[in-house]
């Protein structure tokens, strides 16, 4: 037969079990506060000057013969390749392997249409060139030799800079900056503490170049060069960026 239990021992055994079945936020069912935040955009810009220029085109010829076609268009390409060696381009920064070669049809159905309604107008040949230009100075110059030398197709020169990224990185962090300073505006104007960053979500959007620009001629004694001539200015191309970000806003 066991001894009765002595009054402190069990006032010890009673304290352990009630600290056991007490809830741990200390028997409250009130919900955690709700966090507070607010939401802004932030954009950023940076313009520079480009440092260099890429430059679009194509021969294009049709002809009855398959092989005349080849070899006019192909002269043509030996020409300006000779145009640009002598403007200072280096062979990297040349490509002519695009070419394409298509039947050409008229199908309104006139005079000469075979029995099927179509009528047979040769073999379409298309050479492509691009080239890149590093002396923004020339591309005047790069653009009336090829028309002098019989290209008939050219695109706008794409304007580009060797510094995109480290532009781009730029203006992602002003944008950065500008949401940063609109979260603070609005929390000292309604009288409470800017927090940490709760969630970023960034994009950036390519490049933004300027097209060819129209500017005054200069008077000169010299011959004026292919820029002069065509009027060519290369303008500024700019870098854009922007956020949304969430900052916890706190009591003061």
């Amino acid at each position: 037969m066991h001894a009765p239990l002595k009054p402190v021992v069990a006032l010890f055994l009673m304290c352990i079990a009630g600290a056991q079945a007490r809830p741990v936020d200390g028997g409250s069912n009130m919900p955690p506060p709700e966090r507070r935040a607010v939401t802004v955009s932030g954009q950023g810009e940076v313009s520079a000057a480009p440092d260099r220029a890429r430059l679009s085109m194509a021969v294009e010829e049709t002809n009855l013969d398959l092989k005349a076609a080849q070899t006019k268009v192909n002269s043509i390409v030996r020409t300006y390749l000779g145009q640009l060696r002598a403007l200072g381009v280096k062979d990297e920064d040349i490509s002519t392997a695009g070419l394409s070669i298509r039947s050409e049809y008229d199908y309104s159905g006139g005079s000469g249409s075979a029995p099927g309604g179509r009528k047979f107008l040769g073999y379409h040949v298309t050479r492509n060139i691009e080239v890149v230009v590093r002396e923004l100075d020339k591309i005047g110059d790069y653009l009336q030799r090829a028309t002098d030398a019989g290209i008939n197709n050219i695109s706008d020169p794409q304007l580009e800079s060797s510094r995109a990224e480290e532009l781009q990185s730029q203006a992602l962090v002003k944008a950065a900056q500008d949401a940063q300073a609109k979260a603070r505006l609005l929390a000292d104007t309604l009288g409470v503490k800017l927090g940490a960053v709760h969630t970023v979500s960034a994009s950036s959007v390519s490049p933004r170049p300027p097209g060819p620009q129209p500017r005054m001629m200069m008077a000169a004694a010299a011959a004026p060069s292919g820029n002069e001539e065509m009027g060519f200015a290369a303008g500024q191309i700019q870098f854009n960026s922007s956020i949304t970000a969430e900052f916890d806003l706190l009591a003061p």
